[in-house]
C-alpha cells in the first residue's frame, strides 16, 4: 500500500470487475489454463496492508499473496540494506498476519531480513530464505509456496534456490507475464504506474498498455530489474 491510498486500491479492484479482468490467486493464475487475470500481491509487510487493504479484499472478495520479512515483524521497516531517507512505516504484528491469512491472504517468503541477495553467496541465501519459510510455517502452519526477491535484485544463485524450493518467484520486473517463462523470474505489474485511473479503467486497451511497456523499458535502462 505504498503507493495506493485505500479508495484508489478499492477504484482499482472495481475496475477489474468492470473491465472482466478476474482476480485469482497465484495458483490459480499460473495454471496451464488461465489465459487472463491478475493476482495481488504486498511485500515486506506493512501494517497499513491489514488496516487498509485487508477491508477491500473483503469487500470485493479478492484473494492475495502477502510477501512477509519476517525479521521486522512487530517493529518497523529498518532492515540493514533500507534507504536512509526511505519513509518509516510499522510492520504487521503476528496476529494482524494470522488474521490476514484467516480472511484469505496467503503469507509467502521474501527473506528473513531483507537483504540484497546479490551479494550473498548460496550458504547465505538458503539460510535467508530457509529462515523465513521455518518462521512462517512455525507461526502459521503453512510453508510457503512463493517467493518474492528483495528490490526484485537476483543473481544465478538466488535463481536456482528459489527455483529448488518454491512454486514461483518473482521479481520488479514491469511487464505482464507471458509464455513459457521462468518460474524462478517472474514479472510483475508495480502499482505505482497504475495508480491514475486512466490505466487502470482501462488495462486492456492499447494505449495504457503502451505506457506500462515503455515504463517497463526504462526501468530496465535504469538498471532497476
Amino acid at each position: 500500500m505504498l503507493s495506493f491510498p485505500q479508495r484508489t486500491f478499492a477504484s482499482l479492484l472495481q475496475a477489474l470487475h468492470h473491465t472482466g479482468v478476474p482476480i485469482f490467486d497465484m495458483d490459480t493464475l499460473l495454471a496451464p489454463g488461465t489465459r487472463h487475470g491478475v493476482a495481488l500481491t504486498f511485500d515486506d509487510g506493512m501494517r497499513n496492508v491489514y488496516t487498509d487493504a485487508l477491508p477491500v479484499l473483503r469487500d470485493h472478495g479478492a484473494p492475495a499473496h502477502l510477501f512477509l520479512t519476517t525479521g521486522t515483524v512487530g517493529k518497523q521497516n529498518h532492515w540493514p540494506t533500507q534507504d536512509t531517507l526511505a519513509p518509516t512505516f510499522d510492520m504487521l504484528n503476528w496476529d494482524e498476519i494470522g488474521k490476514l491469512q484467516q480472511a484469505g491472504v496467503r503469507i509467502e517468503s521474501h527473506t528473513h531480513t531483507h537483504p540484497d541477495l546479490r551479494d550473498l553467496d548460496e550458504r547465505s541465501i538458503a539460510a535467508e530464505c530457509g529462515e523465513a519459510d521455518r518462521i512462517i510455517e512455525e507461526r502459521l502452519g503453512r510453508r510457503p509456496q512463493y517467493f518474492a526477491y528483495p528490490y526484485g535484485y537476483r543473481s544465478a544463485r538466488a535463481c536456482d534456490y528459489a527455483r529448488g524450493h518454491y512454486r514461483a518467484s518473482v521479481t520488479t520486473e514491469l511487464r505482464e507475464i507471458r509464455g513459457n517463462e521462468d518460474s524462478a523470474a517472474l514479472p510483475r505489474l508495480d502499482s505505482y504506474y497504475l495508480r491514475a485511473p486512466w490505466v487502470f479503467r482501462r488495462l486492456d486497451a492499447t494505449l495504457p498498455r503502451s505506457y506500462l511497456a515503455l515504463r517497463g523499458a526504462l526501468r530496465r535502462l535504469r538498471g532497476k530489474d
